[in-house]
């Protein structure tokens, strides 16, 4: 376990792709798989309860199945009070009253600590945590979680490759430009 901690999720769970695939085999960090294979581990992540994540541009290199104890980064998400702004995602999850009885079995789906039980013993989402994951929904043994798309103006449509990106970013939270060749790109 990479942060010294143990639980039960599976360990072989992160695909990577293109160069950065070609980077893990060489450097003898993982292995050639095939395509059934990979539909296997994402299979086999979700029934574990583990959160698929990507890059949000138009060519990621790597997709990655997490639980909140042993990644890093969702780890780092959940300790933020707002996770549902650091996480790309064009779905929410959306709770069906009427249909919740309260069994509470999706509070313990949540990585992210979006779903609570509110006054009336009923789920409650909250959207500033929620990051359309997913997780909740299947389950839910009544069916009152679902996703649904997030408004038109709130879709992401990723435009840029991974380097663009990170300029992009740099530029908005520091007020000057990064010089390219600075950037690491993976092949991307």
């Amino acid at each position: 376990k990479p942060f010294g901690r143990a639980c039960d999720a599976p360990l072989e769970t992160c695909i990577m792709i293109g160069p950065m695939a070609e980077y893990y085999i060489e450097n003898k960090m993982g292995r050639r798989i095939n395509l059934e294979e990979a539909r296997k581990i994402l299979r086999e992540s979700h029934a574990a309860g583990l959160v698929t994540q990507t890059q949000s541009v138009t060519r990621p290199f790597m997709i990655c199945n997490c639980c909140k104890c042993c990644c890093g980064f969702l780890g780092a998400i959940r300790r933020t009070p707002i996770p549902a702004h650091l996480v790309v995602s064009n779905h929410r999850c959306v709770l069906d009253a009427e249909k919740c009885t309260g069994c509470g079995v999706c509070v313990d789906a949540c990585q992210v600590t979006a779903i609570t039980m509110n006054d009336n013993g009923l789920a409650e989402i909250n959207y500033d945590r929620c990051i359309g994951c997913g997780l909740c929904v299947p389950t839910c043994p009544t069916e009152a979680l679902f996703l649904e798309p997030k408004p038109a103006e709130q879709h992401h449509t990723p435009k840029q490759s991974l380097s663009e990106q990170a300029l992009s970013g740099a530029e908005k939270r520091f007020g000057r430009k990064i010089d390219p060749k600075n950037v690491v790109t993976y092949g991307y």
